[in-house]
């Protein structure tokens, strides 16, 4: 689980492999057999590198699941490495208790003390406890691995690592499925690294957030990174509410960065943890709830089902058919998601009270009684984002209404729009911009005394990929998005 503050945001820089061959071709099957590999792939050498070298700036979770995929890309040598990598953890003691069994050492340097092992049982069987209610399926039995079925959570100076804690799975889903997968887990041994919050509070949040790693593999081990890591933040958000720890995440999300695609999974960054704040969008407005938890982003999950019979759909999908299921559509939704992070403090919950960040502008343009219309302002948007320009009047301008035009690409492609007056006193006034099919439209606002500026949100929630491409691009379905840099314009005119 990745932990760092807000001030220490700094890329890794990984030393050089050896034994690193050119790559297949994307969308070729790797031409060498694993047992005669000499040389790693490309790929496999930076999934271990990651693994050997952790700095706290990714998730080992998902470091290790890439390890465990590429193994069979990497040389001999290399592929011994990895090896010694991914096996569990040791300790050596051990208890069970009702739904996990926690083992760890009780001397030496990693050393756990029985009351922190009670309690690291305690928070990891309360937690599952809150999924379960919740309808999530639990996380698979992994035989007699570890001495039981029963989920095992180990113990391990982490810390040492800039490592929270994290889960991996024994077993390496293979195409064409099932991709779910049993899972353990580790955590620290006792958090005493780490001076953000208290030792009780790293721990429920890394519980909240790996054992939700535990829950996703029960349903697809291989899903895409971006929706793994964003709902499990925010699942340590939904539970353990007053900790706040995911806050960091807000400054690289799209709340203070709408330019920058939402799916896109950084391998030495932290925006997959702050698209946590869109599900927590979702989840204010579609609150249907069961055991305490919303449903959609449960639905989510059940429709990312990689299991036997499952639906098996890549994220994005899952996203948009849960919403569709709600009679709305992603489309939509983004428009309205874009709009409402322009005002933080009051489109969320505690949008004010934890101080959410709010994103620049995508533009300005201020209107005069001797420059009435703005002309054609074209902004040109990645998919899963928005900008937004912003229409003001000089002072003491004569005007009634602003009429908008827009010329954006087809709504088969996900353009969206939301217009929102902003006036001297009282609350904003927001609408959605009606566009016809071609993604055009002309419409009127008020902009009369009283009004301060106009704000017009263009966004695009495009979802055309091309998928599966041997490279991981970090994309939803490991694809190269199709619908990136589209022009979406805008024009304004002052009306007496």
């Amino acid at each position: 689980m990745l932990r760092r503050p807000l001030a220490v945001l700094v890329a890794a820089t990984l030393p050089l492999l050896p034994l690193v061959a050119a790559p297949a071709y994307a969308g070729e099957p790797d031409p060498v057999a694993p047992v005669h590999r000499l040389l790693s792939s490309p790929l496999a050498a930076r999934a271990l590198a990651a693994a050997e070298h952790p700095d706290g700036s990714r998730d080992q979770t998902l470091v290790l699941r890439d390890l465990r995929t590429h193994r069979d890309e990497l040389g001999a040598t290399d592929r011994a490495r990895a090896d010694a990598l991914l096996q569990r953890p040791g300790g050596g003691q051990s208890e069970c208790f009702t739904t996990v069994c926690v083992h760890w050492y009780s001397s030496g340097p990693e050393r756990s003390t029985q009351t922190y092992v009670d309690k690291v049982a305690r928070t990891a069987q309360s937690v599952l406890k809150a999924y379960a209610a919740a309808g999530y399926r639990a996380p698979e039995p992994d035989g007699s691995l570890g001495g039981n079925a029963l989920l095992d959570i180990y113990l391990a100076d982490l810390g040492s690592q800039g490592l929270y804690g994290y889960c991996d799975s024994d077993r390496t889903p293979t195409d064409p499925g099932p991709y779910d997968a049993p899972a353990y887990c580790a955590f620290d041994n006792d958090y005493a690294e780490f001076p953000s919050h208290t030792p009780l509070e790293n721990l429920q949040v890394t519980a909240a957030h790996e054992l939700f790693h535990a829950v996703q593999f029960a349903y697809d081990y291989d899903e895409d990174a971006w929706f793994m890591e964003a709902t499990a933040t925010w699942a340590e958000d939904e539970l353990y509410d007053g900790v706040n720890d995911n806050l960091q995440y807000l400054a690289e999300s799209p709340l203070s960065q709408p330019a920058s695609s939402m799916d896109h999974f950084e391998d030495y960054g932290v925006r997959q943890y702050g698209d946590w704040i869109f599900f927590r969008y979702l989840t204010e407005r579609y609150a249907n709830a069961e055991g305490g938890l919303p449903t959609i982003i449960r639905d989510m999950w059940g429709l990312a089902d990689g299991a036997k019979g499952g639906p098996n759909q890549y994220s994005i999908q899952a996203v948009s058919g849960a919403l569709g299921d709600r009679g709305t559509s992603l489309r939509a939704v983004w428009a309205d998601f874009a709009d409402a992070n322009r005002r933080p403090g009051t489109s969320y919950d505690e949008g004010r009270a934890n101080h959410y960040p709010t994103g620049n502008l995508g533009g300005r343009v201020a209107l005069t009684g001797s420059a009435r219309d703005s002309g054609w302002k074209t902004r040109r948007v990645d998919h899963l984002a928005a900008s937004t320009v912003r229409f003001s009047r000089a002072p003491g301008m004569r005007a009634s209404s602003l009429r908008l035009s827009l010329d954006l690409p087809a709504t088969t492609r996900g353009s969206g729009a939301v217009a929102t007056v902003y006036r001297t006193s009282g609350r904003p006034t927001t609408g959605p911009i009606r566009l016809d099919a071609a993604g055009n439209a002309t419409t009127s606002v008020d902009f009369g005394h009283g009004v301060k500026y106009v704000e017009v949100t263009l966004a695009n929630a495009g979802t055309d990929y091309d998928c599966w491409r041997r490279t991981d691009t970090g994309y939803s379905c490991r694809g190269k998005p199709l619908d990136d840099d589209l022009p979406l314009r805008v024009r304004a005119k002052a009306l007496r």
